[in-house]
């Protein structure tokens, strides 16, 4: 096929990752970037493989209804957004239908019902946290789309404003070995600024802004300035967040979250609860005053330190500091309901075993891939679990990734 050759072909769906899916006309998939379900688009192949191929678009033949002009001028170049040339309502619609369709095809769950969706408050202007990456003039930039190149960045529409006023500001002198700058700003507009870089090669920092910043190399931290811990705010609950711990980008989509696994909780009144993956203890916190026992795991030990000062005041709450497929089988825990939110990679089979083990009728994953959420979700109905009810929550807005809540329970 020559690459020179335009097809005109129109966009059946968008697939998981922002681009959408049309066919060519021999019937191979062709996934297509910046394109809206049901656009009549002219493509040129920029990729072409045996079984499916990657293009660019040339023009839009008969734009969406739904297409609006992308307010950032680095999209398109930028790989942090795929979805700002689609009206809000119409991304988080998206995303709905990417989930059924991962759900049937991966998990061959057909049947799941009305999913509910919680879209964020916020389109633009709610992370919490920004990662950049330094430039060799010392500027702040990110990474290109499908690429590990770095562009610089004039603009940001995504972080909150304390971080969109400070990395404006910012920059480095050359040959600092940073490598990776993370910039976390809580609902009091503090910030904590973490530099990943070389080991043992620690940069002087002159600043005129008063902010908490942390110099890291793999585990190992120094402060520079202020403290090396922010407090985050959820449904007004303080969290003791150090430099290099997990917490969710979105305050306001964290809370509707909190709320939704509460209400489960609250309905299913069980006499303990698991929290798998537990982090700093962001649902353990919540759920903790609902049951009279809560175990946790979780293996970062930065995030156990934080767990501990955010769960102190609980004597019915145990951690268990390791992974989950090392700590969870040797526990030969019995216990009612279980909370777990893994990485992307989902659950590690040891787990879904020993979770039957356990005993736990009730079981609700909580899942930022959709793929390895619906391939758990088939391992789990095998041992007997099925879907009570499942909700999307929308934790990012012009991006394809979202969350995903899904109850479980086995008779």
């Amino acid at each position: 096929m020559e690459n020179l050759t335009v097809y005109e072909v129109i966009v059946d769906q968008l697939a998981y990752g922002g681009d959408g899916l049309a066919r060519l006309p021999e019937g191979r998939a062709v996934f297509i970037p910046l394109v809206i379900p049901g656009e009549k688009v002219s493509i040129r192949i920029v990729d072409d493989k045996q079984k499916y191929a990657r293009a660019e678009v040339v023009e839009i033949l008969t734009p969406s209804e739904q297409r609006i002009e992308a307010p950032c001028p680095h999209f398109g170049v930028c790989g942090g957004c795929q979805y700002q040339h689609i009206r809000y309502d119409e991304q988080v619609q998206c995303k709905k239908l990417i989930l059924k369709e991962q759900l049937s095809r991966i998990g061959h769950l057909d049947a799941v019902g009305e999913i509910e969706v919680f879209p964020s408050d916020l389109p633009f202007g709610y992370r919490n946290v920004m990662q950049f990456h330094p430039l060799s003039n010392g500027k702040l930039g990110l990474m290109k789309r499908n690429s590990n190149d770095v562009f610089e960045l004039a603009r940001c529409l995504l972080p909150r404003q304390a971080i969109q006023d400070f990395w404006s500001n910012f920059a480095l002198e050359p040959n600092t070995g940073i490598q990776r700058i993370e910039m976390r700003q809580n609902s009091d507009a503090e910030l904590m600024i973490t530099l990943e870089g070389e080991e043992g090669k620690i940069p002087e920092i002159e600043m005129d802004a008063s902010v908490n910043m942390v110099h890291r190399t793999g585990n190992e931290s120094v402060v520079l300035s202020g403290e090396d811990a922010l407090t985050m705010w959820v449904q007004d609950v303080p969290f003791h967040l150090c430099s290099g711990s997990f917490f969710q980008v979105n305050d306001g989509v964290a809370e509707k979250l909190v709320t939704y696994l509460k209400a489960i909780v609250e309905k299913k009144a069980p006499q303990s609860v698991l929290d798998l993956y537990a982090g700093v203890g962001l649902f353990s916190r919540f759920l903790a005053p609902l049951v009279p026992t809560l175990v946790a795991i979780e293996s970062a030990p930065h995030a156990c330190r934080d767990f501990v000062i955010n769960l102190d005041a609980f004597e019915h709450v145990s951690l268990y500091e390791g992974t989950a497929e090392e700590v969870l089988p040797a526990l030969e825990l019995k216990t009612d309901l279980a909370v777990c939110d893994p990485p992307r990679a989902g659950l590690h089979a040891d787990v879904i075993d020993a979770l039957v083990e356990s005993g736990v009728t009730t079981l609700i994953y909580v899942s930022c891939d959709p793929a390895t959420l619906a391939r758990d979700i088939q391992r789990l109905g095998e041992k007997g679990f099925s879907i009570e009810q499942i909700a999307l929550f929308d934790m990012f807005p012009q991006t394809y990734h979202f969350e995903t809540a899904v109850l479980l329970s086995r008779l």
